[in-house]
């Protein structure tokens, strides 16, 4: 607990420091380190809840107190920190709701190299790939539409953005959660990324069109509408019981090789 602790200290260390544009996060952090808020479609978009309340803090002389907090390791090195934090002002009054939040930070050498601070709890797919030159690409599950395989590599089809790694459809997916699933030799797709499916044509959200196999069409086509319904209903679940305390975070974080396409 005292090693979670400690985590926690330093990961909103880091937040604090940076938000006051002042020099308490350096130790903390490493001189090539990447600041990046709710990853969603590129870089540089800010989660507004978690920012608007971070920015008080740091204009106004508050304290960052948690109500609660849990720490996950999901990779070599890599942490989902996640909980709820409220801003303090004053003789301890908590003049601000408590704020959810997650944070995942990627620490070498017990620095963090990169944080990533996403407003809201729910479950996520957590995937980092690494690129060609070396470089990594954070995915969440909501940006990830389907993968494409490219005779020995994989194509990551995302938002706005492509890329291209060294892996394989079937080890994939053994490794992505229940909303991916396989529906071709060539495809895995995100099941809620769909956004129609008519007749053999799957319609996705950012208007490609996926073919499923004219042999096992009819099959195919049943079992993805009974794992999208099967889904829909547990999201419907999950949110009207959804409490603050208990939240289980799924969570898968892998490895491979890739590049960026535009």
């Amino acid at each position: 607990m005292d090693e979670k602790n400690e985590l926690v200290r330093r990961t909103m260390r880091i937040i604090k420091g940076i938000f006051q544009k002042g020099m308490g996060a350096v130790p903390y952090c490493k001189g090539n380190m990447e600041w990046r808020f709710n990853h969603m479609s590129g870089y540089g978009l800010y989660c507004s809840t978690v920012r608007k309340a971070l920015q008080g803090c740091a204009s106004g002389g508050g304290q960052i107190r948690h109500h609660e907090y849990h720490v996950q390791t999901v990779g070599d090195q890599v942490y989902l920190v996640s909980g709820l934090f409220c801003i303090v002002f004053g003789q301890g009054e908590e003049n601000s709701p408590g704020v959810p939040y997650e944070i995942l930070v990627c620490m070498v050498e017990g620095q963090a190299q990169c944080v990533h601070v996403h407003g809201g709890r729910r479950a996520r797919l957590l995937c980092r790939v690494r690129g060609l030159c070396q470089e990594d690409y954070f995915f969440e599950e909501g940006e990830v539409l389907y993968i494409e395989s490219a005779h020995n590599n994989v194509i990551w089809h995302c938002r706005g953005y492509r890329v291209e790694g060294r892996d394989s459809l079937k080890r994939l997916e053994q490794c992505l959660p229940g909303d991916f699933l396989r529906i071709h030799r060539g495809y895995i797709v995100n099941l809620g990324q769909i956004r129609r499916i008519q007749g053999s044509d799957i319609y996705m959200s950012n208007g490609d069109i996926l073919s499923l196999p004219l042999r096992n069409c009819a099959k195919m086509r049943k079992t993805l509408l009974a794992r999208i319904e099967k889904g829909f209903l547990s999201r419907q679940e999950a949110h009207s019981s959804q409490t603050l305390e208990g939240i289980d975070i799924d969570e898968v974080c892998f490895t491979c090789n890739g590049r960026l396409q535009k």
